[in-house]
């Protein structure tokens, strides 16, 4: 999680390490940072022999979404794992949920598992793991997020499924990784929280303090998708598959990379705790008359925030006394007049959204699909976050709503020429196609 690297300037330095960890192919930190300008004369040379892309085009378009044809089966639980395998589908692939029919509710299960196919599906029974293993024949990943040995014991960890599929991509999360001693460990995002100094940060100098959202769970599970996706590309070079191993301390460590840095002098001043409004007088949070705005800004843009009504006579102003005198002013005027003289006058600023209802029934959010409404069965109209990045010839599409849990079992056994064999596998309970809740917290 941590690294050593020798900085030209600062000498022995550590630094959060690479993250997601690829057994075949795994990533390393080459240098520490350069010298600004250090490569000029070796990048201008490069530039004399490189040929010219085609026009775009000339490039014929033959996919539909960036991973259209990869079938990934998908193991996880909770959020991490799940989110690596709701980022894969986004993006085109075919995902088959496959959850344990004596668990009960799937928790968060309209959210981690849209656009994917499910199926109830008893792996601790000999009949379940066949069936595991006639899906495998035509899967290209696996997502699991189990602490280290549990899919072992049910002889479905990664050697064992490689030896059957050798080109098998097999992406593994939990809560500290696979290597060294605290691989079998139990955790969850709170204790990535714990382990890596977020809820110091987050809590200040007294009590530590969890962050209320799992950022360390959401992370993972994109990294984790990033991962599968370099995996990916490499097997189509080489035919090779591999492990992927993705952990939330890794996460906690990537999320804290511009402060993680220890070297001799270091000074551990960033800001901290629950009353932070900001990092200085002209990057933080303001209370106006109706509400709170925050704004961004430089010591050289002194000059333009003295142009702003109200604020005149800023650039005369310095440290405690400027942050002093601009609370006292931005508490005269409302935030959208704020907002829009500061953006005028080329100064960030923006609202500060205080309740969560008011980010997804935004015009702007709707619009660029990051809250989308459906009806989900059995709920109704359900909210949710829509997927993040964007890609102009292969976009993101959310995928279908999460389907009831179990409600694709025929479909995916027809598939496999096995949809006569379904009712029998429900008489013998390997199979289930209901009575799961799907858990909507």
């Amino acid at each position: 999680m941590v690294i050593e690297v020798h900085d030209p300037k600062l000498g022995k330095m550590l630094q959060p390490g690479i993250n997601p960890r690829l057994s075949g192919t795994p990533g390393a930190v080459r240098s520490p940072a350069p010298a600004l300008d250090q490569h000029r004369t070796e990048v201008l040379s490069e530039t004399k022999a490189s040929s010219p892309l085609p026009p775009v085009e000339e490039v014929e378009a033959t996919l539909r979404s960036a991973l259209d044809g990869v079938r990934v089966l998908d193991l996880c639980i909770i959020l991490a794992g799940p989110t690596c395998g709701r980022t894969l589908a986004e993006f085109g692939a075919d995902v088959v949920k496959i959850d344990d029919p004596n668990r009960s509710p799937i928790v968060r299960h309209n959210t981690v598992n849209r656009g994917k196919r499910s199926i109830l599906l008893d792996l601790k029974k000999k009949e379940g793991r066949d069936l595991f293993w006639r899906l495998l024949e035509g899967a290209d990943v696996v997502v699991q997020n189990n602490r280290k040995g549990r899919v072992d014991d049910l002889g479905l960890g990664y050697e064992e499924v490689r030896k059957r599929k050798p080109d098998i991509i097999y992406a593994s999360m939990n809560a500290y990784g696979h290597l060294g001693p605290w691989a079998e460990r139990p955790g969850h995002e709170q204790f990535a929280q714990a382990t890596t100094g977020m809820q110091r940060r987050f809590g200040g100098d007294g009590q530590p303090q969890a962050q209320p959202h799992p950022i360390n769970d959401y992370g993972t599970g994109l990294l984790g998708a990033y991962g599968v996706a370099l995996a990916l590309l490499h097997r189509k070079r080489t035919g090779e598959g591999q492990h992927v191993d993705g952990a939330l301390a890794y996460t906690a460590m990537t999320l804290q990379s511009a402060i993680v840095q220890d070297y001799e002098g270091k000074v551990w001043d960033e800001p901290r705790g629950q009353d932070t409004l900001g990092s200085g007088p002209l990057h933080r949070a303001y209370k106006a008359a109706d509400g709170w705005l925050f704004i961004g800004a430089r010591k050289s843009d002194l000059v333009k925030l003295s142009g702003v009504a109200g604020l005149e006579g800023a650039e005369e102003l310095k440290g405690e006394n400027l942050e002093r005198i601009l609370e006292q002013w931005f508490l005269k005027d409302a935030v959208d007049l704020w907002v829009g003289r500061l953006n005028a006058a080329g100064i960030g600023a923006h609202r500060v959204v205080m309740g969560w209802r008011d980010v997804m029934d935004d015009p702007w959010v709707q619009s660029h699909g990051l809250s989308i409404t459906r009806d989900h069965e059995g709920w109704g109209p359900i909210t949710t976050t829509g997927p993040a990045p964007r890609m102009s010839r292969t976009p993101v599409q959310p995928g279908r709503v999460a389907p009831k849990p179990g409600s694709d079992a025929h479909e995916i056994l027809a598939g496999m020429g096995m949809a006569d064999k379904l009712d029998g596998l429900v008489e013998t309970g390997v199979v289930r196609l209901d009575g799961i809740m799907a858990g909507g917290d």
